[in-house]
Order: C-alpha cells, then sequence, then structure tokens
C-alpha cells in the first residue's frame, strides 16, 4: 500500500540557491514543452491523420534544448527530475482530454514551485541527500517512516518561503478487506453536506461550519489592499506578496486541519459510510454560493473520507445527487413536493412528524445507501426529529462534557469543542 508523508525542510543559503536553480529548471522545461504542444496543435489541428505529442517528442525536445548555448544551463539540475517534469505535463494533458481535470497553466516563479526525483537520494538521521546537492539538507521528521521503501520524493516550496519534501512510500502492506455491510445504525452512517452546517450526520448530529475564510475576510482586503498599491517588481511589493500568501496558507492549513479531524473520527467511528454525489463544479456557477462551496470544500473532505476509508477497510456507498432526499420523510416515506429551500423544518402530513431537513436529508442519505446494496435500513431509536444546536460547544454542554479552556473567546472554546469530536460523532444528540 502506497502511503504519503510530509516534511518540513530547512536548506542552509547555498541550497536554498540550488534549489531555486532545480525549481527554475524544471518551471522552464515545463513551460517551453507546454508551448511545443499548443503550437504543434495549431499547426496541425486540421489534418486528422496528425496526433498530438506525448511524452516521448518532448523528451527528445528537451536532449535538443540542452545542446542550445542559451539553455546549457539546464544541465545543472538533474536529468531525471527534468523528465519527470515532462511526465506530469503528459500526465496532466491526459487528465485533461479525459475530463477529470483543467488544461494546464503555465508555471509562475511567484506561485509554488516543485520538482520530483525519482531515485538516488538518501537519509540519514535526519538530513536529506539528493543528487548534486552535495550535502545533506535538514528535515524535520516528526513521524517515522520506512526510510528503505520510499518510491519517490517532490520538493516544494510554497508562496510563503517554506519548503517541503513529500513522500511516497511502499509499506508492502495488503489493502485491508472490506468489513461486512450491516444495517446497524450504530456501524452504518448517511452524511448530508450543507453551508450553514459542515455536515450533518444522520445520528442528528450537526458539525458547525468553522468559516475560516470569513474570519480572514477583513484582513484580506486590507493586505490585497497593501499589495496593489505597491511598486511592480519592488521589494516592497515582493514582501507585501509574502505577507499576503502567508495568511491563505492560514486559511488552507485550518481548513485541512479541520477536515482531517473530522473525516478521521467518522472513518474510526463508522464501518459504513454514506454520502450524496455532488456535482460541485455546477453549483460554483451559481455566483451568490460560489464562494460558501468553495470554503466548505467538499470534494476534499470526500477525497479525505475514501482514502482514510480504503485504509481501514471501510465501505463508502455513494447515492445519486437527485435522489430526494431533503423532500422525502425518513419516518413514512412520503415526498413533500412543495418543500422550499427556505423551509429548515417541516411536518409530514403523513404521519404528522416534525423533521429537521438537514438531519432528514442524512438518514435518507443513509437509507438510500443501504437500499442501494439490497439491505433495509434499521430506523434508529431517537424518536421525534428535531432540530439540534448548532455550536459544537452546545452540543458538549448537553453531553455534560465540560470545555475546560480557560479563555472566554467563544472562537476558542469553538476550538477546544473541536477536541471532542470523536465524542459527539460516537455520541449523538440526547
Amino acid at each position: 500500500m502506497l502511503t504519503a508523508y510530509r516534511f518540513r525542510l530547512y536548506p542552509n543559503e547555498k541550497q536554498q540557491e540550488l534549489f531555486s536553480r532545480y525549481f527554475g529548471c524544471s518551471r522552464v522545461v515545463w513551460n517551453k514543452a507546454l508551448e511545443l504542444r499548443e503550437s504543434y496543435y495549431k499547426e496541425h489541428k486540421n489534418d486528422k491523420q496528425k496526433k498530438g505529442l506525448n511524452y516521448y517528442d518532448t523528451a527528445r525536445f528537451l536532449r535538443e534544448l540542452k545542446q542550445k548555448e542559451e539553455y546549457k544551463w539546464l544541465k545543472e539540475a538533474n536529468s531525471q527530475s527534468l523528465q519527470q517534469t515532462l511526465m506530469d505535463l503528459d500526465k496532466a494533458f491526459n487528465a485533461f482530454f479525459k475530463g477529470i481535470s483543467k488544461y494546464p497553466k503555465y508555471k509562475k516563479k511567484t506561485n509554488k514551485q516543485s520538482f520530483r526525483v525519482p531515485q538516488f537520494f538518501n537519509f540519514t538521521d535526519n538530513l536529506l541527500y539528493l543528487p548534486k546537492m552535495g550535502k545533506g539538507i535538514r528535515m524535520e521528521i516528526h513521524r517515522e517512516f520506512p526510510r528503505g521503501k520510499v518510491k519517490q520524493l517532490t520538493v516544494t516550496k510554497t508562496p510563503t518561503g517554506k519548503y517541503f519534501v513529500s513522500l511516497v512510500v511502499d509499506d508492502r502492506k495488503e489493502t485491508p478487506q472490506k468489513v461486512q455491510i450491516t444495517n446497524d445504525p450504530d456501524k452504518s452512517i448517511g452524511i448530508d453536506m450543507g453551508l450553514k452546517d459542515f455536515a450533518i450526520l444522520s445520528n442528528g448530529i450537526k458539525i458547525s461550519n468553522p468559516k475560516f475564510l470569513q474570519k480572514s475576510e477583513k484582513l484580506l482586503k486590507r493586505r490585497q489592499k497593501q499589495l496593489s498599491r505597491k511598486q511592480k517588481d519592488s521589494k516592497n511589493r515582493a514582501k507585501a506578496r509574502i505577507s499576503l500568501a502567508k495568511i491563505y496558507e492560514r486559511i488552507t492549513n485550518q481548513r485541512n486541519d479541520f477536515i482531517h479531524k473530522v473525516s478521521t473520527a467518522i472513518t474510526k467511528r463508522f464501518d459504513t459510510i454514506v454520502v450524496e454525489t455532488l456535482n460541485i463544479k455546477g453549483m460554483k456557477k451559481n455566483h451568490n454560493l460560489a464562494k460558501a462551496i468553495s470554503n466548505v470544500s467538499w470534494s476534499r473532505f470526500f477525497e479525505f473520507i475514501k482514502y482514510k476509508a480504503e485504509k481501514q477497510g471501510k465501505n463508502i456507498i455513494e447515492i445519486g445527487m437527485f435522489e430526494k432526499s431533503s423532500k422525502t420523510c425518513s419516518v413514512c416515506g412520503h415526498v413533500n413536493k412543495g418543500l422550499t429551500l427556505k423551509e429548515r423544518e417541516w411536518t409530514c402530513t403523513d404521519c404528522n412528524t416534525l423533521l429537521d431537513r438537514d438531519i432528514n436529508a442524512a438518514i435518507n442519505i443513509r437509507n438510500f445507501g443501504l437500499n442501494q446494496i439490497g439491505l433495509k435500513s434499521i430506523p434508529s431509536d431517537r424518536g421525534e426529529f428535531k432540530p439540534v444546536e448548532n455550536s459544537l460547544t452546545a452540543e458538549l454542554a448537553k453531553m455534560k462534557i465540560k470545555a475546560r479552556s480557560t479563555s472566554h473567546d467563544p472562537e476558542k472554546q469553538e476550538l477546544y469543542a473541536m477536541k471532542k469530536l470523536k465524542l459527539l460523532i460516537g455520541a449523538g444528540s440526547p
């Protein structure tokens, strides 16, 4: 089984200069190969007998490029790293033609920089040795990994100037067998995604949306305004750009940390997880909701849920996006065709049950998923489904779990409440 690890690097000044050369070489090779493929397509797009260029064509082009006087400095970089750049470009084009990613873009010096090293690297204590790099690069190993089984590594530099190395390790462990799917409500869960609440679980728990972007929006506007006032290509503009990039980096780290905690807690607690297939790309076309949808990172959450479930042998069931999960009564199956988006709770006209719209949808998602594989869902003994408090801190108070944080700041109280997320997901609402 392949596992990815990411560690922080602390190169000295000379090593930073070597990294800059590697980054520059990889960036130039990417841009030149992309330009070649684009020009070839424009020239032969009407000729049906001629196909587009592939990796081998760009590899021959790279060999010729190195022979030119003005590009001889490309030989300073590891040749395999440049070949990996061409492979990555070829994969990017193949993914674009399959419709699973966007068209490859030209790389800029101010964006994230990276290069890959497929082999001839080594680790000694807390040092990383790379081809043509000389001395070892200091590496902060915060968790152990099987060093002799690293398949390849990628060195990256963030827009804020931090260096990281990502390792792909083959631990030679077989993928665990899937656990048996049962209709036990304590072992299966349905998840309905939202904007006001990040996720609503079929056991009645609502995980609040932390809204990291909105909390930093005023500071972002201020930094963007400061950046726009700086003179182009000046040192002050470069400092302002890094200051702005740090805010975006912090938001990204907060969001990833939150999604990791939620996805880990869910996959450890439940054997079967049912989610709804969402057309996120289409939903973003609604300009009133596009920012909010991007901020909650549904795609990344689903990605984390899937790979963590696979590593633990848990089951993921996906249902169609057109299932009437919100409009169907989870108790008797009556469909409320007149339900509008503004109605957050409604009473079923057939069984007179008061339903919370989101919890009802999560229960139906679980039911639809189990029915899809031929299992009849067993209703949980929660009784009447009433609205649940949105705040995690309020949920903890209901469960008589004290948030022992000494701060009176609501945001810090909420962060402490997140540490008790496993208890929340496991216990449900009283």
